[in-house]
């Protein structure tokens, strides 16, 4: 959609029709502004463990979470009180949050979900869920520490280490790829967990007759800040006993991560493009907007568009890297990765 499409009274209309207030609670689900709204409630499916976008303290199993803040909460917050709504955070796990808006948990998820053919698919086929507008364009990148900084400038140099991403993230699809196309192979888990499966017929190897392939767990609790820890401090695990050698995420919350240890324990190296995407440009972050059935909320997503076409994302700003981007012009120097 663009600009032009949503002019200042086409969008005023929009908010108007959103605001719903107490007093006004039947009158409002009488006109149904909102297929999927409850009257004066946003509800938003968050990960709490993926800093700067969203995080959170959280307790029982992860449901009960106070103390949200971040990029795309601020985002979604002002856009619920834009609006008039209250906003109501469904903690989520990232895996397949993109779906949880179809099934009827929220009305909008988010948590920087990388807007991919395949995840549209899903929700597709699903049933529900409609993409909005892209806000945020991110590259992907590692963290590794400080002292290993001049190692680790390609895929290759991965070979007999250990790699952490945040299952089903597209860091996780990224770097299978990454290794696919090099015919790295990832070591096999005694969990048998296959942190590549999704991605073609990439068959694990034996760590005792593949030296070269390459160990990848997941966070521990699923919240990347643990992944950062273990590998500022080397810290081992159940699955291997070797310490991490990096963590994969998107540059944004790469930079937090690295920015939150002030000892400069850790550093950003090798920004690079998704390779499981174009292989060519940033990748593009959109929310998911409910949509039940083949009926979507047609007045929401349009609202919520309107609000990303006419207001800037707060994050931190991503340069677009000329293609090919597998070898940027820039690269974060260790002492200077909290200034940017």
């Amino acid at each position: 959609m663009s600009r032009s499409s949503c002019r200042y009274v086409s969008c005023f209309v929009l908010a108007a029709a959103l605001a719903v207030s107490p007093a006004a609670t039947a009158r409002a689900d009488q006109a149904a502004p909102f297929d999927t709204l409850e009257a004066g409630h946003l509800k938003v499916c968050l990960y709490w463990g993926f800093a700067p976008f969203a995080s959170a303290t959280c307790e029982k199993g992860n449901k009960v979470c106070t103390g949200w803040k971040g990029w795309d909460y601020d985002y979604l917050l002002k856009f619920a009180t834009d609006n008039g709504l209250k906003l109501d955070v469904v903690p989520t796990d990232f895996s397949d949050i993109w779906l949880e808006p179809g099934k009827g948990d929220c009305d909008i998820a988010g948590t920087g979900i990388s807007d991919t053919k395949a995840r549209r698919d899903a929700t597709s086929k699903a049933g529900g869920g409609q993409w909005s507008n892209t806000y945020y364009g991110v590259l992907r990148t590692f963290l590794v520490r400080t002292a290993d900084f001049t190692r680790l400038t390609k895929v290759a140099d991965l070979k007999g280490k250990k790699a952490i991403v945040t299952q089903d993230s597209t860091a996780n699809s990224d770097l299978c790829y990454q290794m696919k196309e090099q015919k790295i192979h990832p070591c096999e888990k005694q969990d048998h967990d296959h942190p590549c499966l999704k991605y073609g017929n990439f068959s694990e190897t034996n760590r005792n007759q593949d030296r070269n392939c390459v160990f990848i767990e997941y966070p521990k609790d699923k919240d990347e800040k643990n992944a950062a820890d273990d590998v500022a401090n080397s810290h081992g695990s159940d699955q291997d006993p070797g310490a991490p050698f990096t963590y994969g995420g998107g540059y944004g919350s790469i930079q937090d991560l690295v920015c939150s240890h002030g000892d400069q324990a850790l550093a950003t190296v090798w920004p690079h493009c998704n390779a499981a995407s174009d292989g060519k440009y940033a990748e593009p972050f959109s929310f998911v907007v409910r949509a039940p059935g083949a009926k979507p909320d047609v007045r929401l997503v349009h609202a919520l568009n309107c609000y990303i076409n006419s207001h800037k994302y707060k994050g931190t700003p991503i340069p677009k890297p000329d293609p090919p981007c597998a070898t940027p012009s820039w690269t974060p120097a260790p002492d200077k990765a909290c200034s940017r």
